[in-house]
């Protein structure tokens, strides 16, 4: 009894592995392609669930979508309506585990197909080289037979058991301690399609009967939402919101099938006479309750989505916008998310420029009005809590900073580790502008009440060329003018410093300027080239986008 529990639980463990290993393979051969298209087959309902189902039908595992699922709606690259379908999709996707277990794995025998499986693949690994995809192939290859292997164990050993197992111990039990069962494995190995695969070895051995096993099946849907729970533990609202929305059609379809399990069993023994077939009827079972919850619980994704969106409301103000909706462990969804940080601070420095000179964001980013015009619009001084603004854009430096130093210990592609430096660079560039801009506002608010009709036109001349200047970024990133264009916009924009630079030096002598005035209006003018140029290093550094939704005063 003890060696045949010892072979069972070792079985469950090739079983667990294969399954991992297959997995990290199927990942890996999938790649980037695999999650653009996940995040491209979202655009409605319908398309989320396909796309949940088949790719938990490709992954072979409902937890890995799942959470997935989870990282993109982290990092904003899916909405939760997307999100929910995915995750309805998984459960109908998780489906395929049952029915290749059913059908190969009790129908066929496991040394036909299991161990050459794991020696091609073995084979292939060892002579795939530097070949990425051969080598992710050749793994997929080896947890695909491991998987059969260890299943194959696992039967083996729970037939034996069963011979020793007095039946008539639990038959008495309710089938709702069966459901209770079939979650807490599930809960415990993290895995719904594992703990499927032990219900129909123990179904296969006889040591449950058909209801129960059901039951289990039933259980281990519940179970599955462990891991999405736990994956969504300390993530921002939408994570948590989406977990929910798993937790939920798990247990509504999992009642409804209790429910309705005496109608169901009735339907696969009696109409469809499944009597000597109830591994396969085991995995129409599963099949059946999880389409049944698709079509019951699809059309209410809205009115889904909409309630929880009043659950899980995040009160606490964080600096960063992007970064702090991700895991950095998970390299993909952290690399975009900090790539859209990026260029969230890059827009914040940009209005912070403009606050700091006096002028509305609003009337450079919409591209409402020329620099000329906005300067024009805009000739009283702007009050706003500038050292907090600027403590904010430090906030943000530091959590980018202290994101890449736990990104970069992840294994990472030579793609994203190169993807790193310019990301960084953007981010020091961006900061540094801010701080020269920030220590010239003293200088810029007594320009800003002078009565001298020449130093005014000066500051007002400052505050043209950096407005100019915004507006070359703007144009860039939401590409309205090509690279060149904007070239040729920069190369203007330097000249009409050189021309504020002279001119100003004129005023000594011409217009009788103090020299302290003077003076003060050409380090102004300095500061303000010099945090143009950062800023401009720090465009050129990364692919930066614009986006009008950036929040700041205005």
């Amino acid at each position: 009894m003890t060696t045949m529990a010892i072979e069972a639980l070792s079985g469950l463990g090739i079983f667990l592995f294969g399954m991992l290993y297959m997995e990290l393979a199927l990942k890996e051969v999938a790649g980037i392609k695999f999650k653009r298209w996940i995040k491209n087959s979202t655009s409605t309902p319908l398309k989320s669930l396909f796309a949940g189902a088949g790719a938990t039908t490709a992954l072979q595992s409902s937890s890995v979508v799942t959470l997935m699922t989870l990282s993109f709606v982290s990092a904003g690259l899916i909405s939760l309506e997307s999100s929910i379908g995915v995750i309805f999709g998984s459960n109908l996707g998780t489906t395929a585990t049952a029915w290749i277990v059913a059908t190969l794995g009790f129908k066929v025998k496991v040394e036909a197909f299991a161990l050459p499986l794991i020696g091609v693949g073995g084979f292939l690994l060892i002579t795939s080289g530097t070949h990425q995809k051969l080598a992710a192939t050749a793994k997929s290859l080896i947890g695909f037979g491991l998987l059969f292997f260890g299943l194959d164990i696992m039967k083996t050993a729970i037939e034996s058991v069963a011979s020793s197992i007095d039946l008539s111990s639990y038959a008495s039990f309710p089938l709702l301690v069966f459901v209770g069962f079939g979650f807490i494995i599930t809960a415990l190995i993290q895995s719904s399609s594992a703990a499927t695969a032990i219900v129909l070895s123990a179904l296969y051995a006889q040591i449950l009967t058909f209801e129960q096993a059901s039951a289990m099946v039933i259980g281990t849907n519940i179970g599955t939402t462990v891991t999405a729970l736990l994956g969504s533990i300390g993530g921002i609202p939408d994570k948590k919101r989406a977990a929910a929305a798993h937790l939920l059609f798990n247990l509504i379809t999992a009642t409804a099938a209790f429910l309705l399990l005496p109608l169901i069993v009735l339907f696969l023994m009696q109409t469809l006479e499944l009597q000597e077939e109830p591994i396969i009827a085991l995995a129409i079972f599963h099949t059946i309750f999880n389409l049944m919850g698709v079509l019951m619980l699809a059309p209410l994704i809205p009115f889904l989505a909409k309630y929880l969106k009043r659950m899980f409301v995040q009160a606490e103000a964080v600096p960063t916008k992007y970064i702090h909706l991700v895991d950095p462990k998970i390299p993909d969804t952290a690399l975009i998310a900090l790539r859209n940080e990026v260029s969230h601070l890059f827009v914040k420095t940009m209005k912070f420029a403009l606050l700091l000179a006096n002028i509305r964001p609003k009337d450079i980013l919409s591209l409402k009005h020329d620099a000329k015009e906005a300067v024009a619009l805009n000739q009283g001084r702007i009050d706003f809590d500038y050292p907090r603004f600027y403590e904010n854009i430090k906030e943000i430096e530091i959590n980018a900073v202290a994101f890449i130093n736990t990104f970069n210990q992840q294994n990472l592609t030579p793609e994203q580790s190169q993807g790193i430096e310019p990301l960084l660079s953007s981010v020091r560039e961006s900061v540094y502008a801010a701080k020269l801009l920030k220590d010239i506002k003293n200088n810029i608010n007594e320009f800003a009440e002078s009565d001298n009709p020449p130093i005014v036109q000066a500051y007002d001349a400052i505050r043209r060329n950096l407005a100019y200047t915004m507006m070359i970024f703007v144009n860039s990133m939401q590409e309205k003018w090509t690279p060149e264009k904007c070239e040729e916009k920069f190369a203007k924009a330097e000249e009409d410093n050189r021309h504020i630079v002279k001119e100003t030096t004129l005023l000594l002598s011409r217009d009788r300027v103090k020299e302290k005035a003077v003076a003060s209006l050409l380090n102004t003018n300095r500061s303000v080239y010099i945090a143009m140029q950062s800023l401009q290093s720090a465009s050129k550094a990364v692919n930066l986008h614009f986006s009008l939704d950036e929040e700041s005063p205005s």
